[in-house]
């Protein structure tokens, strides 16, 4: 595999990796940093295995079927209400995934003295400007500089805060908070925006490249790997960075947040944090919008910039009508949409199903397809994920 073949093909897992990293997943993974220290950095590891597991999976079908979205396979293999049912939830699940997003950008606003009738409008028209482009290509352009903004922000925060001393790395017991925090980070590993986005934007992006298809799926297959490490070891990075943080600090308090940055990491602490906590938004609320258009639009069979813009105003400007209404209460409303998201899980099973047919179809994948002992770990895979989400719930 050249450099040319890897400069091509680039973007798609990284991008939708990254993304997993949302302002839901930095609050849990502050939450992990001050309840348990680096007790949970083993969990946080393994949940690379699943990620890995189910993206590549996903990355697969889309290095195979160019120029054909998830939505659009699942419409053609099955037909239109199955692949509504697929998208139609995940659309629902992302309303309360941008109102967690946006209030991930009005507190990293605020902890750099932005208020959130400024910062918030700010990036809305930005994110209108970058789901407007028409073309994934350019689209991808401004995604990649900002994962790299964040990835970056993360890094120098745990680089401030150091390593500290006598902490313990290994942790379980089988009380109900900690099954709870066990099931949260697990619920989170992997969204269903994730597997429409990447099939679609491995399709949108290899259909430009002329490199044969088993360099597509071998470079798939390497950078969800690379973007599953990163992504688990930036959650492991904010957990070292806010060790020894009392868990009565609210992450979502800017006041509280950024004091306690200050006393443990430096002047400056803060600041980075904030950039890291709206990138982290930002990127994955550009995401999920793309997702889950393409995956409502595949699944229709319309492809009209009209209607395009019509779904992803519907879900946005609620998002952020509430975000704007409830500046005092954002620990109210990021907890409640933070409860509907653990759906998520359950919600998975349905993508991850049809991703799971489609890629043991001998005629649509030919000789890409899963062998026995690769889909059976992918489909134990998708249960354990599931079991996650309904243990969460009760």
């Amino acid at each position: 595999m050249s450099i040319k073949d890897i400069a091509r093909l680039f973007g798609p897992a990284w991008i939708v990796m990254m993304a997993d990293v949302d302002a839901a997943s930095v609050i849990t993974a502050v939450a992990n940093g001050e309840e348990y220290g680096y007790r949970l950095i083993w969990l946080l590891l393994i949940l690379t295995i699943p990620l890995f597991i189910i993206q590549d999976a996903a990355g697969r079908l889309g290095a195979v079927n160019n120029g054909k979205g998830f939505g659009e396979l699942i419409r053609e293999k099955f037909s239109q209400k199955s692949a509504l049912l697929a998208a139609l939830p995940m659309f629902f699940v992302d309303l309360f995934t941008y109102i967690v997003e946006y209030t991930g950008i009005a507190v990293g606003g605020l902890i750099l003295g932005i208020p959130p009738y400024y910062s918030l409008p700010i990036f809305f028209i930005f994110h209108i400007t970058v789901v407007s482009t028409k073309k994934y290509d350019k689209i991808e352009k401004f995604l990649i500089p900002i994962s790299l903004i964040m990835l970056f922000a993360f890094i120098i925060q745990a680089s401030l805060r150091g390593i500290v001393p006598n902490q313990q790395v290994f942790y379980i017991s089988n009380t109900h908070s900690f099954i709870f925090f066990i099931a949260a980070n697990i619920g989170a590993v992997v969204m269903p925006f994730m597997i429409f986005y990447q099939v679609s934007a491995t399709a949108y992006k290899y259909v430009n490249s002329d490199s044969p298809t088993n360099i597509k799926v071998k470079w798939s297959s390497y950078e969800t790997l690379i973007g599953a490490l990163v992504s688990e070891l930036l959650m492991v990075a904010i957990e070292m960075a806010t060790t020894g943080i009392s868990s009565s600090i609210d992450p979502l308090n800017y006041r509280q947040i950024s004091h306690v940055l200050s006393a443990i990491s430096g002047e400056y602490s803060p600041y980075i944090f904030g950039i890291g906590l709206i990138s982290a938004a930002f990127l994955a609320l550009i995401v999920e919008s793309l997702g889950s258009a393409w995956g409502t639009l595949e699944a229709l069979g319309k492809y009209d910039f009209r209607s395009f813009l019509v779904l992803y105003f519907s879900e946005s400007i609620p998002a952020l009508l509430v975000v704007l209404l409830f500046t005092n209460n954002y620990d109210m409303i990021v907890n409640f949409a933070l409860f509907l998201m653990s759906l998520s899980p359950i919600i998975l099973v349905i993508p991850a199903f049809f991703v799971g047919i489609l890629i043991r179809d001998k005629k649509l994948m030919g000789n890409y397809t899963y062998d026995k002992i690769r889909i059976t770990i992918y489909w134990i895979t998708v249960i354990l994920l599931a079991m996650s989400g309904i243990i969460s719930l009760i």
